[in-house]
């Protein structure tokens, strides 16, 4: 099969594609073509889907690409564009059957394909496994596994993809989660029943956010460690591929159900949701949130180990106990900060930038992008200060003295799971030195695993500092307090949780 060669017309056709692409902003199953009539554009056709005629083939239209990049530094923000020549489609393939991504320019047709073979996608988050083929003319593909899945065409019309093997394909499974202030913007997998996604008893509080997200990443990299040219993997306010994120007007506990169907054009066409309020949210106690620093300098994850800032009970001053309006203080001891490091400050899931926290005692400045804080290079002791109306943060401050730096350790926790709930749902909490996981429920179970039961969790802790864990699905059932505590120097430790809510040291 010869590969492509792109002219003029190729060109021109694909301006046409983007134009007849649905340009709905609602999102959702009930957006239809009246007339249900092809247009000019890219389709994904073959026995795989189930439509080989292409005038029965409405529905399968691909939606334009949406590539996030960097457009104006001077703006310091992340814009997203349509991306000419890159195409996107979620829906079903059966295995072991024929599809092709298929140009329809008039009455002219151009088939596309390629030797799909399985290659470790890049996400933002990590790597996944998947399938990639460099693009063909005159080839179809097949995938061997039945699924649901993200198909990314890049025609690579400005050559932007050359070192990452040029025009391409990318095969993607899907599995749809949410992240948002409901877990600290991590990820809750979502209960699959045919086209559905459910999650309960998501707790909000008002006006707090999330999106519905794949749960390998929010984008998966075309270009590998150039980064530059991607492929959304997240849905937005309105269900937009990559929008903003969704905001819960009334605080409580809410049932989620994310439904799709097979529709043309823009990905927000083929989803909808309901969110169905269940009951209310528990009352929010800063003295529970999550406060500290999130940078490059520990990945960008949830506070822990030195990031994490311990409440301050002898300094803070509580003055309803109803509302739990007050002043709130909290610190954080031996922080290091490198050459360059960029960084926010978290309350309770928030992300606060530039311009949202009062910065004493080092002269922080803007970065780039995102709103980031940057220029703080040493080691430092920080005194946060928050203050609290009752629903909502009225300021928050961060005071920055010298400091020495704590030595950390990491290792592992391996836990044999005798709880009779799935490992996917169960989480690990530490305490002692300073709170491990971060706070409450902690570190949800990642994947690793050893053998048999065991599940394993990756720790960061202040070495020679005793430590005490606790495991829990974050839904009301935990194990009791180890009855022992284990003095951690960088060691594996193993637990075993067990029916009974005990947890007790193996070794």
């Amino acid at each position: 099969m010869k590969k492509l060669c792109f002219y003029a017309s190729v060109l021109a056709t694909m301006a046409l594609s983007f134009s007849s692409c649905n340009d709905n902003k609602g999102g959702g199953s009930d957006v239809i073509d009246p007339t249900n009539q092809v247009s000019d554009g890219m389709y994904v056709i073959g026995d795989a889907v189930g439509v080989t005629d292409m005038k029965d083939a409405a529905d399968l239209l691909m939606a334009a690409g949406v590539n996030e990049k960097l457009m104006d530094v001077e703006k310091k923000s992340w814009t997203d564009a349509h991306r000419a020549g890159m195409y996107e489609k979620y829906l079903y393939l059966e295995a072991n059957k024929d599809f092709t991504l298929t140009l329809l320019d008039g009455e002219k047709t151009t088939n596309f394909g390629g030797n799909l073979e399985r290659a470790d996608l890049t996400f933002d988050a990590g790597s996944a496994e998947g399938y990639w083929c460099a693009l063909m003319e005159d080839k179809s593909m097949q995938v061997p596994e039945t699924g649901f899945y993200h198909v990314v065409l890049d025609l690579d019309l400005d050559k932007g993809l050359e070192a990452a093997g040029g025009a391409q394909i990318i095969v993607a499974p899907v599995s749809w989660g949410i992240s948002g202030d409901c877990n600290g913007w991590g990820m809750t997998v979502g209960e699959k029943e045919g086209n559905t996604w459910t999650w309960n008893d998501v707790e909000f509080h008002a006006g707090q956010t999330f999106k519905f997200k794949d749960e390998h990443g929010w984008k998966i990299w075309l270009d590998g460690e150039t980064q530059q040219i991607s492929a959304h993997t997240n849905l937005g306010a309105n269900l937009q591929n990559g929008g903003d994120n969704i905001t819960v007007e009334e605080g409580g506990l809410y049932k989620i159900v994310l439904t799709y169907k097979m529709a043309k054009g823009d990905i927000a066409a083929s989803y909808s949701y309901i969110m169905e309020r269940t009951g209310d949210a528990a009352e929010l106690n800063p003295a529970d949130f999550v406060v500290g620093i999130s940078g490059s300098m520990q990945g960008w994850s949830t506070p822990e180990g030195t990031s994490l800032a311990k409440y301050n009970a002898d300094e803070s001053n509580v003055a309803d106990a109803k509302t739990k309006a007050g002043v709130y203080v909290y610190n954080i001891t031996g922080l290091t900060f490198p050459e360059n490091s960029t960084f926010k400050f978290r309350m309770d899931g928030d992300w606060l930038g530039f311009g949202a926290v009062e910065i004493v005692g080092v002269n922080a400045t803007e970065a780039e992008s995102d709103q980031n804080f940057t220029g703080v290079v040493g080691t430092y002791n920080i005194k946060i200060t928050i203050e609290w109306d009752g629903a909502a943060r009225k300021s928050y401050k961060a005071e920055f003295t010298e400091g020495e730096a704590v030595e950390m350790v990491k290792g592992m926790v391996y836990v044999l799971n005798e709880t009779g709930i799935e490992a996917a749902n169960l989480n690990i909490y530490g305490y002692g030195g300073s709170e491990l996981f971060g706070g409450w429920p902690g570190k949800a179970y990642d994947g690793t695993t050893i053998k048999d039961n065991y599940i394993g969790f990756e720790y960061e802790a202040v070495k020679d500092a005793e430590y005490r864990f606790i495991i829990n699905d974050g839904n009301g059932w935990q194990t009791s307090d180890m009855a022992d505590g284990i003095i951690v120097t960088g060691q594996e430790i193993y637990l075993n949780a067990s029916a009974e809510t005990t947890l007790t040291i193996i070794k």
